[in-house]
């Protein structure tokens, strides 16, 4: 080769691209799901320029929750999307609290039933059934029929409302309250009228309010009127500030189980005076059939005072507030 030809290649400028790949890093097993781009850098080398860098050689960004989840529409097409599995209905959900609630409501009704039931038989098989002023010893049986339904059946059943329709709007529940509560008051009216009258009508007349029985009854019946009084004007009469209804809450709900636990003394000391009293022949010591149905009713008063105690106290058995209760709720206070 000659000479001018080396020295035209020489000094000929030399101009050319580089085309570099860069090597994606790898990424962490338990990384989210990111979107990898890549862009190649080009570095022109020019005849004495400075080296020009492009775009940069790797960029990672992280994946969204929108572009990991599955499509839902193809082509304007809704898919089907899954759906968590149904966690059961029916008595596999339930709360176990709320069925052995209502196990034990069950058995407190058929507890009082059969009671009203063997009170029935009692007065009707072994004490004459029912009279009127005409034959006062027998209109006495209207006083322990009457208490048994009134003052101890229904009395209780009014204390179990609440809990026993758990999910009945919280007025209706009021109402029904204050309604069972004023059966049960005219019941136990009538039963205390039955009770004067067979003594005042006696020829001797019998002397009236002398025993424990009579004391203890009669002040069952004014806690029971007291607490009524003082509930209605607290929670169904129009006037009274929320704050002070909060505030009878506690005293009314005692003063209520107060006077039941107060009947149910009675009920036992006066069908055991009665038994004293009236089983003669055979004599009640012998346990005949009226003294043994007398102590199963006397069984069945305290079964059924401490299964209502127990279901109006147990914290697991209250009754959980309803939308349609925060709606009266927010109205009664507008109103006020």
């Amino acid at each position: 080769m000659s000479k001018d030809a080396d020295v035209e290649q020489a000094t000929k400028p030399e101009s050319g691209v580089v085309q570099v790949e860069p090597a994606i890093p790898e990424q962490p097993q338990a990384a989210a799901p990111t979107t990898v781009s890549t862009a190649t850098t080009v570095i022109a080398v020019t005849n004495g320029e400075k080296p020009v860098e492009a775009t940069p050689a790797t960029t990672a960004t992280p994946a969204t929750a929108e572009q990991v989840q599955p499509a839902t529409t193809i082509a304007g097409i809704e898919l089907a999307t899954p759906t968590s599995p149904p966690t059961g209905s029916g008595k596999a959900s339930m709360d176990p609290a709320l069925i052995n609630f209502k196990v034990l409501y069950v058995l407190t009704q058929l507890c009082g039933l059969t009671m009203i039931v063997l009170v029935a038989t009692w007065i009707g098989q072994h004490f004459g059934g029912l009279a009127g002023t005409s034959n006062p010893g027998v209109e006495f049986n209207w006083h322990p029929l009457f208490m048994t339904i009134g003052f101890i059946y229904l009395y209780g059943n009014s204390i179990l409302i609440y809990r026993g329709f758990r999910t009945t709007r919280k007025k209706t529940l009021k109402l029904t309250h204050a309604g069972i509560h004023m059966g049960a008051f005219i019941l136990t009216v009538i039963a205390l009228k039955t009770v004067f009258d067979s003594h005042n009508l006696a020829n001797p007349p019998i002397p009236n309010m002398y025993s424990l029985h009579s004391w203890l009854g009669l002040s069952a019946v004014i806690v029971f009127s007291l607490q009524y009084v003082a509930g209605f004007v607290a929670f169904l009469a129009p006037g009274l500030r929320e704050n002070y209804r909060i505030a009878m809450m506690p005293l009314h709900i005692y003063f209520g189980l107060f006077g039941f636990v107060l009947a149910i003394a009675s009920a036992l000391m006066g069908i055991t005076e009665k038994a004293i009293f009236a089983i003669k022949t055979p004599a009640y010591s012998t346990l005949p059939p009226a003294g043994v149905l007398a102590n199963v009713i006397g069984v069945l008063y305290v079964v059924f005072g401490a299964l209502v105690v127990y279901l109006a106290t147990e914290p697991a058995y209250k009754r959980k507030p309803i939308p349609e209760d925060t709606a009266l709720l927010s109205s009664s206070s507008a109103n006020e």
